[in-house]
């Protein structure tokens, strides 16, 4: 039985949802807690583009500061990183949910 709620299931990938369909009530709302806690917000990563710290709020340091050194790549790199910034938000927390679940898995 899944203990998620619903709007937190839409985040996460299938494959994570078929693991935790197989833990206890506790493993999933532990994940749940922790998925919550580290997952980043589509609306204020696209809001961070305009100032070039869309990676910095993506945890992507290095990327930052050449988006940054570069200018957003003499616009065209900002251009595309408007349209981008979903997605990558969508990959982060992708990962995000894959690694929450190996912490649970481990303490188990």
């Amino acid at each position: 039985m899944n203990y998620l709620p619903a709007s937190l299931c839409k985040q996460v990938p299938d494959a994570v949802l078929r693991k935790l369909d197989n833990m206890d009530e506790a493993a999933q709302l532990g994940f749940a807690e922790e998925f919550s806690r580290n997952k980043k917000s589509s609306l204020l990563a696209f809001l961070l583009v305009g100032a070039g710290l869309h990676y910095a709020y993506l945890g992507r340091v290095w990327l930052t500061l050449l988006f940054l050194f570069t200018m957003g790549g003499f616009g065209i790199w900002w251009l595309i990183d408007i349209f981008r910034v979903f997605g990558l938000v969508r990959e982060r927390n992708r990962s995000v949910a894959i690694q929450v679940l190996r912490d649970i898995q481990v303490l188990q």
